[in-house]
C-alpha cells in the first residue's frame, strides 16, 4: 500500500499520493485548500488516503505544519 509492486501501480500507492501532494505544495496552503485541489485526482480518490498521504510525508520529515498551514519542510 505505501510502496508500488506488481499488484500496485506507483500513482496507486502511497507514496504517488505523496509526490502529487507535493507538487501541489509549492506554497503553503491549509488541510481543506489542499483538499480541493486534489481531491478530483484519479489517484487521491477519497480523504482517507488524502490524509495516509499527507501522514507518510509528515513521518519522511517532508512535510511540517506551521500557524495551521502545511508547508514542505525546509532541505
Amino acid at each position: 500500500m505505501i510502496l508500488p509492486n506488481k499488484y500496485l501501480r506507483e500513482h496507486e500507492a502511497l507514496i504517488g499520493v505523496g509526490s502529487l501532494l507535493l507538487k501541489h505544495l509549492s506554497v503553503e496552503k491549509t488541510l481543506s485548500g489542499l483538499w480541493d485541489e486534489v481531491k478530483s485526482a484519479s489517484n487521491v480518490g477519497n480523504f482517507e488516503r488524502f490524509v495516509l498521504g499527507l501522514d507518510l510525508l509528515f513521518l519522511l520529515g517532508l512535510v511540517e505544519t506551521r500557524s495551521d498551514k502545511i508547508v514542505r519542510a525546509a532541505a
